[in-house]
């Protein structure tokens, strides 16, 4: 077989790095928000947006029916740089699962959601 390049500029496998844990602040945060959010409490759910979010957690919070859900699992974590991305499900006993996906990010010692988004009823690449 022949060579098709100089073989000392090929790199073997890179290492994967370890998974990054989610600190404890950044699930209190979510499970704060995704209660305030399942209670239909609009107030406590805009307490914890940024500026540049107000108004997608304004949208979020119309968007979710009050005490329709009694629970929510989170279904997928991400980091970048260090904000957080979180993907949950909101569990009720008869309507269909809603699904969130909001950015947390730390300002001034607070942990406050950047972003929000509904994920349920639409296909996208974020949706499963």
């Amino acid at each position: 077989m022949t060579d098709l390049g100089v073989r000392g500029n090929v790199m073997g496998p890179q290492p994967i790095a370890r998974r990054a844990t989610v600190p404890a602040g950044v699930r209190e945060a979510a499970d704060h928000f995704l209660q305030a959010l399942m209670a239909g409490e609009p107030a406590e759910s805009l307490a914890m947006a940024a500026p540049a979010g107000m108004r997608e957690v304004e949208e979020l919070a119309a968007a979710v029916p009050r005490g329709i859900y009694h629970r929510h699992e989170i279904i997928a974590t991400a980091r970048v740089n260090q904000h957080y991305y979180i993907k949950a499900r909101l569990i009720g006993a008869n309507p269909e699962p809603m699904v969130v996906q909001f950015r947390l990010g730390l300002s001034e010692g607070n942990w406050l959601v950047w972003e929000a988004v509904n994920l349920s009823g639409g296909r996208s690449g974020w949706t499963r």
